[in-house]
């Protein structure tokens, strides 16, 4: 196996942290990892395997028809081998019988990049990616007219391992017809780290906990579904009895016991899947609730799967996957994006890492409150109004930055605060910045950024021709004599790196970083980058100069981005990005795919006016009026973090 530094790295952060792991199992529970016959054991409980040969890979290629260049890898996720597939040309198959217009998932465990998939007559399913870690993957299909089907893997742009293949009969998916029922998402009612979407990601050696009697666990299944069984794999479940309730109901306010073991309790010899079967119901929402177990009053689950039938009659077949998933880090943070399917019931996407899962009905989401130099697998699954859900599409990122800074007042991430004066929510405005600090402008608990905090309130002041509040700076001359002012003529140019956190409750716009004109012209806000809820967009005087120009349509609250106001000469330009490249882009004169453009121009606007100057910070555009009963609510406030700014001007 070829050790990079990433695999370094990765080595070595899992060493750390199953030593922290360790010194924390006075409050929490002991870890175990299973071994690869338990996680063998845990596949054939999971559902109607279908027999493979050699499906992972210990007698070398026995079974399989191999393409070159491929190798048996002594890597392996389970057992001491994988198949190694190195260049273009790479793959290894295998032909197995299944039966005719039969739902199926095919599921492996990949390294690295590889593809996995099923031809059923005419139509190959296939699904991938690049993982840093062993990841499991599957694909969901129907057989169609086919009795016989094959399966392989494949070359995806890089050296791939493979291992630990199965196939399942029964999706959820069917006619009607019995079989594992997808989730659409999972949530508990505590944790102790280890989080609920742990009992769906396949691994026997991950878990939810919860300690104390009456905790639970729930799983949405999207929609109301004919629910006849479940399966759950209990953590140390082969040496304690783990004592539960099986509920299940259309709502969570209105579920019924179905299967009680709160006093007989799991069979305590296995940490495989057991089945516990129960009379029929219709329900959308199903939860164990845990009584604790034979050792103490701790609940844990390491896997769980809900058994049952679509009912027949009914919308059966899934949507199709998202496409185009991409993953861009941040520091703490990835922003994903991606095209939802076409399928005109189309309803969500569940994405699920390392560290939960959430649902969203957009085409991106920006994941925070990730560990900078850890690497996270991203699965993104669609769902239809029915419940359905297409087959994954995963991507790898790892977020990275700064581990805080040093400044203690705002000053000391300005490059010059004699250039700048503040207004404030009261109206106060302030000339003198140097080690000033107070509520509405201050230093963030990583001092790495200055927070221009404007709360709603019914003392509020404004500033002269405004009706809403601010806390945000205001250009002067360089030396901090008087205001400047300046015309479009020539070079003008506005660099902030920032994130708007938080928005008022009720009008939830806020200005971030303007260009100011002559009011008296007409020009007033020639440009500013606003966001209302989480249309960010800039603006041109209220659409007086021009129409609005979109940026994106799903901007997340906290995430961190750069932006560039250029004036050249009347012409003016905007550059965008959320990749944390762009202030170096620019400076090295490659940052044209940046630019945010209307139709075949680069530039925004083309406009020449005079009185002009810059503001960065945060323009909340309410006030009491508009917040009404919410005013003084101590969380009705926009913020917005400023880690750079600057500006020149030539």
């Amino acid at each position: 196996m070829k050790i990079n530094s990433s695999t370094l790295r990765n080595g070595i952060y899992s060493l750390l942290m199953a030593f922290s792991f360790f010194l924390t199992t006075s409050c929490q529970e002991e870890n175990l990892k299973p071994g690869a016959s338990e996680i063998q054991n845990a596949k054939m409980a999971a559902g109607d395997n279908v027999s493979l040969s050699n499906s992972g890979f210990e007698s070398s290629w026995s079974g399989w028809n191999d393409s070159d260049p491929s190798a048996i890898s002594s890597s392996a996720n389970s057992g001491s081998k994988s198949a190694k597939i190195t260049g273009s040309a790479g793959k290894f198959e295998q032909t197995v019988g299944v039966t005719a217009n039969t739902d199926y998932i095919l599921s492996a465990y990949i390294l690295e990049k590889g593809t996995i998939g099923a031809i059923a007559g005419s139509n190959d399913h296939s699904d991938g990616g690049d993982y840093s870690e062993w990841t499991q993957v599957s694909v969901s299909f129907n057989s169609g007219s086919s009795t016989s089907i094959t399966i392989y893997g494949k070359y995806n742009g890089g050296t791939g391992r493979f291992d630990d293949f199965s196939l399942v009969e029964g999706s959820g998916s069917g006619s009607g017809s019995s079989g594992k029922l997808t989730i659409s998402s999972v949530s508990a009612s505590a944790n102790d780290g280890n989080v609920p979407s742990n009992t769906l990601d396949g691994n026997l050696g991950t878990r939810w906990s919860a300690n104390g009697s009456g905790q639970y666990i729930t799983y949405d299944l999207g929609s109301s579904k004919s629910v006849q069984s479940m399966k759950i794999a209990w953590f140390k479940g082969d040496q304690r009895n783990s004592y539960f309730k099986i509920r299940a109901g259309a709502t969570t306010s209105s579920l019924s016991t179905v299967y009680d073991a709160s006093s007989s309790g799991s069979s305590g010899n296995t940490t495989a899947l057991e089945t516990y079967t129960f009379d029929a119901v219709n329900a959308r929402y199903v939860r164990i609730t845990g009584f604790g177990n034979s050792s103490n009053t701790w609940n844990s689950v390491t896997e769980a799967e809900i058994w049952g039938s679509t009912g027949g009659g009914g919308d059966n077949t899934p949507p199709g996957a998202v496409s185009n998933l991409s993953a861009i880090a941040g520091n703490g943070q990835v922003s994903l994006s991606w095209s939802n399917p076409s399928d005109s019931d189309f309803d969500h996407v569940l994405i699920s890492y390392n560290g939960g899962s959430i649902i969203s009905s957009s085409t991106g989401k920006t994941i925070t409150g990730l560990s900078n130099g850890t690497s996270y697998t991203f699965s993104v699954v669609a769902f239809d109004g029915s419940g359905n859900g297409s087959s994954s599409k995963s991507v790898t990122s790892t977020p990275s930055g700064g581990s805080g800074g040093t400044a203690q007042y705002p000053s000391d991430l300005m490059v010059n605060y004699n250039q700048w004066k503040i207004t404030y929510p009261d109206g106060v405005e302030d000339k003198t910045l140097y080690q000033e600090s107070n509520e509405y402008f201050y230093v963030n608990d990583d001092k790495d950024a200055i927070v221009f905090r404007v709360p709603i309130r019914s003392n509020n002041g404004s500033t002269p021709n405004s009706d809403y509040i601010r806390s945000e700076l205001r250009e002067r001359k360089a030396d901090g004599s008087s205001d400047i002012y300046w015309t479009t003529s020539g070079t003008h140019v506005v660099y902030s790196k920032q994130a708007i956190t938080h928005l008022p409750i009720n009008k939830d716009h806020l200005v971030a970083t303007q260009i100011h004109g002559n009011k008296s012209d007409g020009i007033d806000d020639a440009m500013v980058l606003r966001l209302e809820g989480s249309h960010l967009f800039l603006s041109f005087n209220g659409g007086q100069l021009r129409s609005d120009l979109t940026i994106k349509t799903n901007y997340t609250l906290g995430t961190q981005h750069e932006v560039i106001f250029e004036v050249v000469n009347g012409k003016h330009y905007c550059y965008y990005s959320e990749d944390g490249n762009l202030a170096n882009a620019y400076a090295s004169g490659n940052a044209s795919g940046y630019l945010v453009k209307d139709g075949s121009n680069s530039y925004v606007m083309n406009l020449n006016y005079d009185q002009s100057y810059f503001k960065v910070g945060n323009y909340t555009q309410s006030n009491p009026d508009r917040e009404g009963s919410d005013t003084d609510n101590p969380n009705n406030y926009g913020e917005v973090l400023v880690y750079d700014f600057w500006v020149s001007h030539n």
